[in-house]
């Protein structure tokens, strides 16, 4: 071998080496000496392109085993153990990740999965409520019993004690303007829909509070999680008087003769309302236990979940009044009037929607206004929605978002459908407890998109940006 082509070699190495130093911001020594051969080639074979022809590797194979002292740390590991890219930066999330997250439950993953489970299943229970509610005002039976016990008590067990019972009821309003006549088996069946709803609502505080206190004394509560649950614990508490409250209101004798009896439209929408508030409440902290940062991939998606919540938000406000409309429109029993779509009666707006005095009145209280009220309502939130979803199509974001939307406009379709169709044929007790589970459905859907595009925290910012700077720096080196 000629000592000038071997000068040559050496020379072409050291400036790939040196290429190499400044891409990385490390030096690295020029001394032949270090230089190994199947080493550089394994590592550098984008930098530096070995001679195609064969006889020229035989000729020199022999000379370049001399460098085998090259040492194994200068480049890091060979090409077959390197650690690719996409590795290196879920490394650096971890890492990053790892530290300075705020969970809301202590004592590791299968802590957080059992407190997890536990508030689904009350958000669960608290759903089932508000559906039996709805069945139970559906079918009068909400005023049954005319008496409350915070505490609660055993049904009537023997037919004295039912006879008992019927004699009050016989002494309420509505059975001597509705239900005069009612037989002793007509009003058992009144009597066990109310009496479900009231145990079913003191099983749901056993079982908030029985586990709440077990995970409090095993230390899985944080004093954040204790305070908001605590704080939804005396909320459900509260719903049991509210309910009273409700139901007292309509063992009144009306105004009018003429006046059925019925509660108050303003109570019973408070009731709904604080039920709803207890569900939003219980779902929202069942998600961030266990999902404490919401679905990241990179700075990119975090850009475009910052752009669909400034829709979502709102939208949520929108779906939250339309479901309070609706409250009034059960209080109002607006349903029963004006059974007709898109018109109401013979015209688009009723003439009387203005008629009650001082004006803010008709807005709770007429039931032209508030049945006109609850259709622009929900009219206006499925075109939202579908606007939503249209303006989504045009933005790169994280899959579950996009499937979220979806679901969250057939939702909204669904409840539209419902709403018309309980119109359509009378309000019957399947079609419009079904729309009143649809309405807490989609806000549930609304609920979870909103959570689910809220900001991450400044850890998983951090841990994104510092993971984008290193795949900018491996594009390079590659």
């Amino acid at each position: 071998m000629s000592s000038s082509r071997l000068g040559a070699i050496l020379l072409r190495r050291s400036k790939t080496l040196t290429l190499i130093s400044e891409l990385r911001g490390s030096r690295v020594s020029n001394d032949p000496s270090l230089l190994s051969s199947s080493r550089f080639v394994s590592t550098s074979c984008r930098l530096y392109r070995e001679p195609s022809s064969s006889s020229f590797l035989s000729r020199y194979r022999s000379s370049l085993y001399g460098f085998k002292s090259f040492p194994k740390t200068l480049f890091g590991p060979p090409k077959r153990q390197m650690t690719t890219s996409a590795a290196i930066i879920g490394s650096a999330k971890s890492e990053i990740t790892s530290s300075g997250l705020k969970m809301l439950v202590s004592g590791g993953t299968r802590a957080q999965k059992m407190v997890g489970i536990w508030l689904f299943g009350c958000a669960a229970w608290v759903f089932s409520m508000v559906v039996l509610g709805g069945i139970t005002r559906l079918t009068r039976s909400g005023l049954s019993m005319t008496d409350w016990k915070f505490t609660g008590g055993l049904p009537p067990l023997t037919e004295e004690e039912w006879l008992l019972e019927f004699e009050k009821y016989q002494q309420s309003p509505e059975y001597k303007r509705v239900n005069k006549g009612m037989s002793l088996g007509d009003f058992k069946f009144i009597f066990w829909m109310e009496y479900a709803h009231r145990m079913w609502g003191r099983g749901l505080g056993l079982m908030f509070a029985l586990p709440f206190s077990y995970f409090l004394a095993k230390g899985f509560i944080t004093r954040q999680l204790g305070l908001r649950l605590s704080a939804l614990f005396a909320l459900g508490g509260g719903q049991g008087l509210i309910g009273w409250w409700m139901v007292k209101s309509g063992l009144e004798e009306p105004a009018s003769e003429y006046v059925q009896p019925r509660v108050s439209p303003y109570r019973l929408a408070t009731h709904l309302i604080s039920a709803f508030v207890i569900y939003c409440g219980i779902f929202w902290t069942a998600l961030s236990v266990v999902m404490p940062e919401p679905p990241n991939g990179s700075i990119s998606w975090v850009n475009c979940a910052a752009k669909v919540r400034k829709m979502a938000l709102p939208l949520s406000v929108l779906v939250g009044i339309t479901a309070f409309s609706g409250a009034f429109v059960a209080g109002n029993d607006a349903g029963h009037a004006y059974n007709t779509f898109p018109k109401m009666g013979d015209s688009w707006i009723p003439d009387d929607i203005f008629s009650m005095e001082p004006l803010v009145r008709n807005f709770f209280e007429n039931t032209s206004t508030v049945q006109l009220g609850h259709r622009i309502l929900a009219t206006t939130t499925l075109l939202s929605v579908g606007s939503l979803w249209l303006a989504s199509r045009k933005i790169d974001m994280h899959p579950a978002v996009k499937s979220l939307i979806g679901s969250t406009l057939g939702m909204a379709s669904m409840q539209v459908t419902l709403g018309i169709s309980t119109l359509l044929y009378y309000v019957p007790v399947s079609l419009a407890s079904a729309h009143q589970a649809g309405a807490l459905t989609l806000l549930t859907l609304m609920l979870l998109l909103t959570h689910t595009v809220r900001k991450p925290s400044p850890t998983i910012l951090k841990s994104l940006a510092s993971s984008q700077k290193i795949k900018g720096k491996s594009k390079i080196v590659e």
